[in-house]
């Protein structure tokens, strides 16, 4: 390369090389598009504040806005009457799906939908033929085919260790001077014996079930039926139709396809028939405008979850999605910050321990049993016993709905309610009469529950068949190992089940190829468990940091975690689908709870006192004292810290991770999780890395290769301090050396800042001396002098300059309205400008003469002048009507009008927008028959919407109610001490408004009321008085229209009320009458074409009462307040006014005119 003109590179200096690539924000995408969202965003806001500021009127504060209080966020809320977080929540849909019920929802609702997770398609069997036929639970035969007796169908095992629970159980009971019949078995057994069903015709069932119709006609029939509607199907329908549930386990149900792309589409096409139905959203073009929140199991799948992000972001077209897991997802809903979350499903069991906002990643267990087994195993129990419905098939739709229903209403964990009791079920089959079944029950209804606690009493053999038939586990691109997340926990959850491998790594590959398939449940030996490890932590308060290594590798060094030489002791990663995860729930929670503390004992007794028990599962009777009790009793030491929590405010148990779902989803500008499809279709699922709230790319914790690569790790500190030391003392932390994951924990830096108080001397006044001498009024009680003014002191003139909005800059004249922050920037920008223009030369050759005002025209304030103008537009509307005579005292002249004031009257033009033409014209026109007694009216506006309807207008807010609560002596006493106040120092203090009052706000029941009633109150309708109009009557048989108390609303803020200047604000209302609308015979002409204009002398702010706020005024009745009596409904009867109540309303209308009254003695009678 010498001898050419190629210019020659030269080689890079390893030493001295650097570069930047992906080490800053704006080099990876979802970073930079978030950074560029967030800066239009705030763009947007400052925009729309200016120009909301630029539009509020001269001396009117503008309105607060509802979201202040929120971070700034992009919402999909435009176009929407709602605020603040509902607004967002409603255009987010939140998913949680599970083994048996998908849940659905807005975020912006208190409870979420639930669908069954099904789906039925037409098939050549049905579920129940399958095999032949084969029942659930499946029942051992005789040689010749015939069925073996209760007592022997499920096998020696089962009936063993149902025999040993029962004797378990009475010993039990006696121990606890509980009442026990020597002979309850063989008593459950005769009567379940001797009795048979009743049978009840169809026609006499109030409670039969209204089955799915299918058409006869195949072509008719549809291709597939999701939901509830699935299992309602006829069994032996015709044509037939096959249950298939896509999640089984917390896994995919490859057991029951063939292909995984039929798998994915039956998932996909429950959540999008469920969105249809249960949220009417039927346009999928609309679906673009919504965000989803799907939650996802702790221990999940990435093939799983990013299966579910390519179908939401690529078939649903949502605008973004984000996932949460579902430990998180309930201490959101519940509102707890650490937390042992037990999650107790249909079909497995999930305990995690969440702290800080994070799951711990080690503490994550996934049990493979749920309410099912115990539904399953409750009806094998029934059955032993002789249950009178021995052909009980779960396989059957009908049959599996039943034994729901008799566990969800017998099952308890009270031993108290343990005795011979009857119970009766209804068998309601399609196309057969309805059977009554009578039996009795003992301790069935307990022991099946206690299955959570002996899981050997499941049937688990069908759980792993088929597993990885169709879809592989995730492995790493780079060395094709399984990267699937895993968890200590778990992983001691499985060696207590499967047996270990040789300590040198290697398994026979006889033995291994044996394993293939089969639910190991035997143990080859007994492993450590959870309750062990809680001994060995308080025995061991050593430091558990270990030795160095020696540098020789052939000596083996124990490490914290039971490891021999660098081999671990656990199973083979490749080898885990292989076991079936099933251990006692009290021991799995000693261990998820050991493995999340990481021997930190503090965090063992906080994870103790904060169980949460959620699920289906935790709905049966006594099942949080039961587990409370179990735990107490494996470790007694630690009694006193152990508590199982409930969800708090009354919350569903099963839906509270939907529930904490949205509230993720509704959180704002500390969600960073959402994925866009800009997103997703450029990095795929890599942009989860960035995205998730927890570590996506995990450690993979497969066994490496024996060969190990030594690398020394060299570096130079090159520190230097130029400062001199401090001048006092230093303060040392004692700061426990547990171990480096001790201080990797979030938590570490709020438990040192808890544990290690402040060191801050202060004197007597806290460093801040205060001499009240000088204050005036502080010795006798008055504190004004020390607190701040309640009125701001007045902008100075040259500091308004301040408050101009970017879209008043420059203009010569402008009036600042309410502003809430000043403006620096501007005020130099505009001063510099002005400053400038005033220095610049003069390029005109003669300087500008200066105005001079012309003199005011006092004339014009004459009222005889005012008079005339008036009448002047009167002229110019009616010409015909001029009064051109000498003035008089009751007519006067008006003034000449101009001719270009008649032509602006015949064409008149819009003085902003040319274009525009009038199409009517209405007199303005003072409405009197709607006078009321004060001669004004009051605007009352809600700050919140006080009904349900959101998406259009609710015809009963037009009759609503409001009925003001009376005030006591107190508040009465201080609003008039504050309006003294005010007028005497009206600069100091601030007007109060209105008085406080305090509204319970009334409506009717339901629209077709609220329309009757506008009928009744419509003077021009020819059926107002017929009494077919009221809805309702009371207990004495008079017709009446109820309306119903919605809440009690305060007023938040309210204008003065100012009699003086009521017309200053005005409501006009449009009236068109109907022509040639007969009233008794004649024409109604009560109002003419006119636009009639009502004062308004205040207004009034709305709010929902606060029950601590109404107490402090007085208004609300304390809890040792008698006699107040709590209206809940108002009956309400529309009748024309008496002649007292007429002559009073004219009286009062009378004076409002000016005119005299004659005082008579119709007032007297007045009340």
């Amino acid at each position: 390369m010498d001898l050419t003109a190629w210019p020659q590179v030269n080689m890079i200096n390893q030493k001295n090389y650097y570069t930047e690539y992906l080490k800053r924000d704006d080099q990876i995408l979802p970073l930079r598009l978030q950074q560029e969202e967030r800066r239009n965003r705030m763009t947007t806001n400052a925009k729309d504040r200016d120009r909301a500021l630029a539009q509020s009127r001269p001396g009117e504060a503008p309105m607060p806005d509802m979201d202040m209080d929120l971070d700034d966020d992009v919402g999909m809320d435009e176009g929407t009457g709602l605020t603040g977080q509902d607004a967002f929540g409603s255009k987010i849909i939140v998913l949680h799906p599970g083994s048996q019920n998908l849940r659905i929802g807005l975020a912006s609702d208190a409870l979420p939908k639930t669908v069954p997770m099904v789906i039925a398609r037409k098939w050549d069997t049905n579920e129940s033929e399958k095999e032949c036929g084969e029942p659930r639970p499946k029942r051992m035969r005789y040689d010749g085919g015939s069925t073996m007796g209760p007592e022997k169908m499920f096998g020696e095992e089962f009936a063993s260790q149902y025999t040993t629970m029962c004797s378990e159980l009475k010993v039990h009971m006696r121990a606890h001077k509980r009442r026990v019949l020597p002979n309850s078995k063989e008593l459950i057994v005769n009567y379940n014996k001797r009795t048979p069903p009743e049978t009840i015709s169809e026609h006499n069932d109030p409670h039969r079930i209204d089955w799915t119709e299918i058409p006869s006609d195949l072509r008719k029939a549809p291709a597939f039926i999701t939901g509830k509607d699935a299992l309602r199907i006829p069994d032996f329908s015709t044509p037939r139709y096959k249950l298939f549930w896509p999640l089984r386990h917390g896994w995919y149900n490859e057991h029951d396809y063939d292909q995984k792309r039929a798998l994915y589409d039956d998932i996909a096409v429950i959540i999008e028939e469920a969105i249809k139905t249960q949220l009417n959203l039927s346009r999928r073009r609309d679906w673009s405008q919504y965000g989803c929140v799907f939650i996802v199991p702790d221990l999940y799948e990435k093939r799983y979850v990013t299966q579910i992000l390519d179908m939401l972001l690529r078939d649903f077209s949502f605008g973004r999605v984000c996932f949460i897991q579902e430990s998180l997802a309930a201490t959101f809903g519940a509102g707890y910050t650490s937390a042992c979350v037990v999650d107790l499903g249909a079909q497995k069991t999930s305990i995690c321990c969440v702290e800080e906002g994070m799951c711990l990643e080690n503490s994550r267990i996934n049990l493979k049993y749920g309410g099912a087994d115990v539904t399953e195993t409750f009806i094998k129990m029934m059955l032993f016993d002789h249950f009178p419905y021995s052909e009980i098939n779960l396989n059957r739709r009908y049959d599996f709905l039943l034994a729901e229903e008799i566990k969800i209403k017998l099952c308890t964990l009270n031993e108290g309610e343990i005795s011979p009791q009857p119970a009766d079920f209804h068998l309601r089959t399609p196309g057969q009469a309805t059977r009554k079944y009578m039996f009795k029950t003992y301790d069935e209804i307990l022991l099946a529950p206690q299955g959570y606690f002996r899981p050997s009493i499941f049937d688990s053999s069908p759980k792993l068949r088929d597993r990885r038939k169709l879809i592989d586990r995730s492995r790493d691109l780079y060395d094709d190992s399984p990267n699937d997340p895993v968890s200590t926990a778990q992983s001691a959850i499985i060696a207590m089940t499967a047996p270990l491998p040789p300590v040198s790594g290697q398994i026979p590959r006889d033995q291994a190829d044996g394993m293939n398939g089969v639910a190991v449940s035997t143990p080859l030996r007994q492993i450590p468990n959870a309750l062990r490890k809680f001994s060995e932590q308080e025995q061991n308060s050593i430091s558990v940091v270990g030795s160095p290594a020696p540098e020789d590798e052939d000596t083996p060094v124990p490490g914290a975690d039971g490891e021999t030489n660098g081999v671990k002791n656990e199973l083979d990663p490749s080898l885990r689908d292989d076991v079936l995860p099933v251990a006692p729930l009290d021991v799995a929670i000693f261990t998820s709870i050991v493995n999340g503390a990481r021997n930190d004992d503090r965090k063992t007794r906080e994870f103790l006192g904060g169980i949460m028990v959620i699920g289906g599962g935790a709905q049966i009777p006594g099942f949080y004292s039961y587990l409370e009790e179990r735990l107490k009793e494996s470790k007694p030491n630690l009694a006193k810290d152990i508590m199982i929590g409930t969800p708090p405010r009354e919350l569903d148990p099963q839906g509270v991770v939907w529930k904490g779902g949205s509230v993720f989803g509704k959180l704002r500008g500390t969600n960073d999780s959402w994925i866009s499809k800009i997103e997703h279709d450029r990095l795929g699922a890599r942009v989860l890395a960035y995205k998730l709230m927890w570590a996506w790319e995990m450690a993979n914790l497969a066994p490496r290769p024996d060969r190990a690569y030594h690398q020394d790790y060299i570096c130079r500190i090159r520190y230097e301090n130029s400062l001199p030391p401090p001048p006092g003392s230093v303060k040392l932390l004692d700061i426990p050396i547990d171990g480096l994951d001790y201080y990797a924990s979030p938590g570490f830096a709020s438990r040192l800042h808890r544990s290690q108080p402040i060191n801050i001397e202060a004197n007597a006044e806290l460093g801040m001396p205060i001499d009240l001498v000088g204050m005036p009024g502080v010795f006798d009680g008055d504190e004004s002098s020390i607190q701040a003014p309640l009125l701001p002191l007045p902008v100075h003139p040259r500091d308004k300059t301040l408050l101009r909005p970017l879209s008043e800059l420059g203009k010569p004249k402008y009036q600042p309205g309410g502003i809430s922050f000043l403006r620096r920037t501007e005020y130099i920008s505009s001063d510099a400008a002005r400053a400038r223009s005033e220095a610049a030369p003069k390029n005109t050759p003669k300087a500008a003469a200066t105005k001079v005002r012309k003199p005011v025209d006092t004339s014009k304030d004459d009222p005889i002048h005012v008079l005339r103008a008036v009448v002047k537009g009167f002229d110019i509307a009616h010409p015909e009507d001029v009064y051109d005579g000498p003035d008089t005292h009751d007519s006067i002249r008006g003034l000449e009008p101009t001719p270009a004031e008649i032509e602006a009257w015949n064409k008149p033009k819009h003085p902003t927008k040319s274009t525009l033409k009038a199409i009517d014209f209405y007199p303005v026109l003072p409405d009197l028959e709607a006078g009321t007694d004060t001669g004004s009216y009051m605007v009352a506006k809600f700050t919140a919407n006080p009904t349900q309807i959101i998406n259009k207008h609710d015809p009963r807010m037009d009759v609503g109610l409001l009925r003001p609560i009376e005030l006591d002596d107190a508040a009465v006493a201080d609003y008039n001490a504050r309006v003294a106040a005010h007028t005497a120092d009206p600069v100091h203090n601030l007007h109060p408004g209105g008085p406080p009052f305090n509204y319970h706000f009334f409506l009717p029941t339901d629209a077709h009321s609220a329309i009757n009633l506008k009928r009744k109150l419509d003077v021009d309708d020819l059926d107002r008085d017929g009494p077919d109009l009221y809805t309702t009557k009371n207990k004495d048989g008079k017709s009446i229209f109820r309306l119903s108390q919605q809440r009690v609303y305060e007023t938040g803020r309210s204008t003065a009320p100012d009699a003086d200047n009521a017309y200053n604000e005005i409501a006009l209302a449009l009236h068109d009458p109907e022509v040639g609308v007969p009233v008794d015979g004649g024409v109604s002409n009560r109002l003419e074409k006119a636009a009639y204009y009502y004062p308004v002398m205040q207004k009034v702010q709305l709010k929902p009462h606060r029950s601590k706020t109404l107490t402090q005024l007085g208004v609300a009745p304390r809890a040792d307040d008698e006699g107040v009596d709590v209206i809940d409904v108002l009956d309400v009867v529309v009748e024309n006014l008496d002649a007292v109540e007429n002559a009073k309303r004219q009286k009062h209308r009378a004076e409002l005119l000016g005119e005299s009254v004659e005082e008579d003695g119709a007032e007297d009678g007045d009340a």
